[in-house]
């Protein structure tokens, strides 16, 4: 066997590698451990996984060389060969990206960025909410235990809302278009004060639908006000960003779209307090003024017994006619306490009305399509709670 040079072994070896398919076009995955760009302005670099380690270069003129951080995951394309000079196998690079959550990341602020300068995050655009709604949207799944919260949340703050559902999925490859649709039947009925869109945590993946282009839009084209509920407080979309309010989870944005029943009646209290110091103050300051000046007019004019009683008389009056508008303010303001107090959940079920809830999922039973015989429910009056079975269904009420 005739002996070679080393430089014609790694010389040979090196053309192999460049006459070879796969090696000669390749992409490979790997986490950058170093980095270091020389004058020349070539980026050299090592990526790495848990078992192995590769030297590699990116030329000057090269794509992605802003990828190049230490710890980032990123994809190189390019083809390997034999560095000979050191013996040292090497990937030479042409092109990188981002790799796995880091290229989602890119995505996002590539979206972010064309968005914004097209004025879709505009504070200026954006609307307060309603203060009081009558019908709220929903936008969610049926199945997911955030629309149950949802409602919880809402018939525990203000029941006087009706709610509204448009079920869509929250997550695959389908569920960007499905929500954007959503949206947009939901904005065009009239009746409509607000909408949420919700959805719970979960991966980046998982809530990518909401960073979708085609759902930012939908948002920004809507007329009513939309409210944001995806994912956690430290959760961020694009949806959050275009959305009129952002809410830091599904529940915050339930709450955020209704008043709190209790916290209207203490304003309504505090103002009826108000109202009756601020009244009765002024009758007192009037009654101390009018008794000054018929006592300046007692000390100035003759003695004129018949003027006198007179003006006694309409004394009297004034402070008759003042308490009589006193009792009326606060029989007012005692009914609208109470017909606020009348349409509170408590006040309802002492009323002789209760909560249907099924037993397994706890889902608020309002239609009979939401059982069926055999069914668990639980059942919640005004002093407790009880269980039973659903044994037939009455469709006419009159049947009972």
């Amino acid at each position: 066997m005739e002996a070679v040079s080393v430089s014609e072994a790694l010389g040979y070896l090196s053309g192999l590698l460049a006459s070879d398919e796969l090696l000669s076009d390749i992409c490979i995955r790997g986490e950058v451990s170093r980095s270091t760009r020389a004058a020349s302005g070539h980026s050299y670099f090592t990526l790495k996984d848990q078992e192995a380690a590769l030297e590699s270069v990116l030329f000057r003129g090269g794509i992605g060389q802003e990828h190049l951080e230490v710890g980032d995951e990123v994809l190189a394309y390019g083809r390997l060969n034999v560095y000979v000079t050191q013996g040292r196998l090497q990937l030479v690079a042409e092109y990188i990206r981002p790799s796995g959550a880091g290229e989602l990341q890119a995505k996002f602020e590539e979206t972010r960025e064309r968005l914004a300068r097209e004025g879709l995050f505009s504070e200026s655009r954006k609307r307060k909410l309603p203060e009081f709604p009558t019908v709220v949207g929903v936008v969610t799944s049926q199945d997911a235990a955030v629309w149950l919260d949802i409602q919880r949340t809402i018939l525990s703050r203000f029941p006087l809302v009706e709610l509204v559902l448009a079920h869509t999925p929250v997550q695959g490859d389908e569920a960007a278009a499905s929500i954007a649709g959503a949206i947009s039947i939901l904005s065009s009925c009239s009746e409509i004060d607000a909408i949420i869109i919700a959805r719970g945590g979960g991966s980046p993946e998982d809530l990518w639908p909401f960073n979708e282009e085609v759902v930012a839009r939908a948002i920004f084209a809507s007329p009513v006000p939309v409210v944001s509920g995806v994912g956690h407080e430290t959760d961020w979309s694009i949806s959050d960003l275009v959305a009129d309010i952002r809410a830091s989870t599904p529940t915050m944005a339930a709450m955020m779209v209704t008043p709190d029943s209790g916290e209207l009646m203490n304003s309504i209290n505090f103002m009826a307090r108000t109202m009756g110091f601020s009244v009765q103050s002024g009758i007192t300051g009037s009654v101390n003024e009018l008794k000054a000046k018929v006592a300046i007019m007692r000390s100035n004019m003759p003695d004129l017994s018949m003027i006198r009683v007179r003006v006694d008389e309409l004394a009297d009056r004034v402070l008759l006619g003042s308490r009589r508008d006193i009792s009326r303010a606060t029989e007012s303001l005692e009914g609208l306490k109470n017909s606020l107090r009348f349409v509170g959940p408590r006040d309802t079920l002492e009323r002789g009305y209760s909560i249907v809830e099924k037993s397994v999922s706890g889902e608020v039973v309002t239609d009979t399509l939401h059982v069926t015989p055999g069914d668990e429910i639980k059942i919640t009056v005004s002093n407790g709670a009880f269980e039973g079975e659903v044994i037939r269904m009455i469709e006419d009420l009159h049947e009972a």
